[in-house]
């Protein structure tokens, strides 16, 4: 397999930037991994802490467990977190995206 191909692979199944590093690149791959890295971990913490305040409210009884009552309430914290998270998203597939290209044209 060529290195390009091969790179850009790594880079798009496993993780941004890790393409770099076979290409023995790996400040440039530093530059795609560590801000989809950290955008990965804020979207991780975000959910996580959702997760935790419908959990709690469905333990105390204050939310009933009914699958649209919980929908509901994803929907109004969405709503209250404004823009974070999709610009969190969007950082996140714009390194996703730009590592494969760039991981591709520097193997060749």
């Amino acid at each position: 397999m060529k290195p390009a191909i091969k790179a850009a692979l790594i880079s798009a199944l496993i993780f941004p930037g890790l393409g770099h590093f076979t290409l023995k690149h790996g400040a440039r791959g530093c530059l795609f991994l560590l801000p989809a890295l950290l955008a990965a971990i804020y979207i991780f913490r975000q959910v996580l802490e959702r997760a935790s305040i419908i959990l709690d409210q469905v333990a105390s009884g204050a939310l009933p467990l009914n699958a649209l009552a919980i929908s509901e309430q994803l929907s109004a914290a969405s709503a209250a977190n404004g823009p974070s998270l999709t610009v969190a998203a969007t950082l996140g597939l714009a390194c996703w995206a730009g590592s494969i290209i760039d991981s591709f044209m520097v193997g060749k």
